[in-house]
């Protein structure tokens, strides 16, 4: 098609530059996102509290271990600690809880769990509210969801968008039919936009604080509102040129053919990226969209006027300032694999990568090894990191045995014995980290409540062992956290009751509770299961939500002096992630406010 210079009769020619117009809409889309920075600041500079805040999670790395820390137990520096006696009740046996019984956690890891710093001066972070108290209503509005994982105020954001891009498009325009080098200015105009927000690194997701998987919802709703405006501009020019009969002749100039390629690449984008072909067909979708990206992209710069290649720099830019920061986050290293047969996962255990993340980041990791296949160890995927930074373990992450690749980890991991147990040794390439809680500080509130769904559990278990670190040193203000495990299946629970069990013996500042749902009919006897501890239960049937978040701040009302907010972290399917959110709607105002608000923090599977 003809590059949209504006300079060729279109029917009817605007009297002014379409470019410009274009431009000055790009430019108003930049500002609501200054807009949205600006009302962030305050948040941002919250979370920077600390000189060692600054570069937390962002850059993986290795620092030998030191122990249990216990900085600030003592004025002189002296470090003090008290003995926690293990008490597992009736029917769990202390031999159970080694590492014979499970293979979930490092055997130091119950070890540092008997000894406590005492608790010494205080140093909390800054407590900085969402939004105002009068503004908490609009707030939990915003919360609901319209659709599954899709909430109104993410609704109000892509409505925005396409109005200051509605307003661009009829903007003293004869109409769609006739006005074509318009939609093609604007579809040229968010291919930055698409590249930008699909991107793993990019400044939006720095600016915003937030994760670009949190973005990604936007990422498509831009690049389908640029398709449209790719087809309105192509085949109106289509319809002239076989209404006037030199459609053969026309469609032979470079420029056009260059068009065409560009509109059958975002053709293909649209076709091979549906949720459907995500679901099932996740390898076809990747290099569909990597093979096409490029595609654009090079046709993009053929099919072009001066007044577009700034567009096309800018996406050039974007992608290799992504590259770039993808390169300095990686880090190749040894890992364990070890099978749990109860969780139906496989852990993997980094050892010499041990501090840079936080809780609710994951990375993205390749398992150098034959065993994955002849592709297979060519293939990425994210997970979760299942351990807190700067502890024993070193990155820890679940996955669960889904899908061809993951099924291959789990055999691998079972087929051999490595030097410290069950698994092998493997060398494995890890990017990251990525996403996480942003500018929201965990233990900056008053009480903590993790609902997870399944192999969420990952997420809940680094969040709450970073809560553990920090408030022995003295930086946490969470005095209450409640965990919410759903699973199918009670014995899922066996293998990580001994790392429960430390859990809640080393908060003995800030009370933990372990509640554990299955909902699958089991057989034989769970008293073993039930009788772990006394703060850890076990229940038939799905939770409900509602009373957990009410029983929760009630429970923080009674025992918290400064009341700073109520966090409730979600890690599941979209459907837990939807549930939980609604539940916050409906807690009784009086309550939200008696604790000084609630926030969410969602880690949805399947972006």
């Amino acid at each position: 098609m003809p590059s949209a210079a504006g300079g060729g009769p279109t029917g009817a020619a605007p009297e002014f530059d379409v470019s410009v117009l274009v431009y000055h809409a790009v430019i108003a889309l930049l500002a609501l996102v200054a807009l949205v920075f600006l009302a962030r600041i305050p948040r941002a500079l919250a979370r920077l509290w600390r000189v060692s805040e600054w570069m937390r999670g962002h850059r993986l790395g290795y620092s030998p271990y030191m122990g249990p820390s216990t900085s600030g137990a003592s004025l002189t520096g002296a470090p003090q600690a008290f003995q926690i006696p293990y008490d597992y009740g009736n029917g769990y046996s202390k031999n159970e809880g080694s590492s014979d019984f499970s293979h979930t956690y490092d055997p130091r890891f119950a070890a540092a769990g008997t000894h406590v710093a005492a608790h010494g001066p205080d140093a909390y972070p800054p407590h900085l509210e969402p939004a105002p108290k009068f503004l908490r209503p609009v707030v939990s509005l915003f919360r609901s969801r319209i659709a599954p994982g899709f909430s109104a105020a993410q609704f109000s954001v892509c409505a925005i968008w396409f109005g200051v891009l509605l307003y661009a498009a009829t903007y003293r325009s004869p109409g769609p039919f006739t006005d074509y080098n318009r939609f093609g200015y604007i579809s040229i105009s968010q291919v930055p936009f698409i590249f930008a927000l699909g991107s793993k690194n990019n400044l939006l997701s720095i600016f915003l604080g937030m994760g670009y998987e949190k973005l990604n919802f936007l990422h498509r709703f831009v690049a389908r509102v640029a398709i449209l405006a790719a087809h309105i501009h192509g085949l109106g020019y289509v319809y002239k040129w076989c209404i006037s009969k030199s459609f053969t002749e026309t469609i032979k100039h470079p420029n056009n053919i260059f068009g065409l390629c560009m509109l059958l690449s975002f053709d293909g984008l649209l076709l091979l990226s549906t949720a459907f072909v995500r679901k099932n067909a996740y390898k076809l979708f990747f290099y569909s969209h990597v093979l096409f990206l490029y595609t654009l992209a090079i046709t993009m710069y053929w099919h072009y006027t001066p007044k577009v290649l700034p567009y096309f720099w800018c996406t050039i830019a974007i992608y290799g300032l992504d590259k770039l920061l993808r390169v300095a986050k990686t880090r190749i290293s040894t890992a364990t694999i070890r099978p749990i047969p109860e969780l139906s996962a496989t852990r993997i255990e980094i050892p010499y990568i041990n501090k840079g993340w936080r809780a609710g980041q994951h990375v993205r990791i390749q398992v150098l090894s034959s065993a994955m296949g002849v592709a297979g160890w060519a293939e990425v995927h994210p997970f979760t990191i299942a351990s807190a930074s700067n502890g024993v373990e070193g990155l820890v992450l679940l996955c669960k045995k889904t899908g061809p690749w993951r099924q291959k980890l789990f055999a691998a991991a079972a087929a051999e014995r490595s030097e410290m147990g069950v698994g092998r040794n493997v060398r494995v390439i890890v990017e990251g980290p990525y996403g996480g809680p942003g500018f929201a500080m965990f233990n900056s509130f008053s009480v903590a409540l993790f609902v997870a769904g399944g192999s969420g559990i990952a997420f809940a278990l680094s969040a709450i062992q970073e809560l553990i670190q920090q408030d022995l040193r003295g930086e946490s203000r969470v005095r209450v956290i409640e965990l919410v495990w759903v699973v199918q299946d009670a014995a899922a629970l066996a293998p990580l009751i001994p790392q429960f069990t430390a859990m809640i013996q080393q908060s003995a500042y800030a009370h933990l509770t372990v509640s554990v749902h299955y909902t699958k009919a089991v057989s034989g006897s769970l008293r073993k299961l039930r009788n772990a501890h006394p703060c850890l239960s076990l229940n038939a049937a799905r939770p409900r939500l509602i009373n957990a978040i009410e029983s929760t701040i009630s429970r923080a009302t009674s025992t918290c002096g400064q009341r700073c907010g109520m966090i409730v972290g979600v890690c599941g399917p979209v459907s837990l992630a939807d549930d939980v959110s609604n539940c916050v709607g409906l807690v009784d105002p009086a309550m939200r406010d008696g604790i000084g608000g609630i926030e969410i923090h969602e880690e949805v599977f399947g972006w």
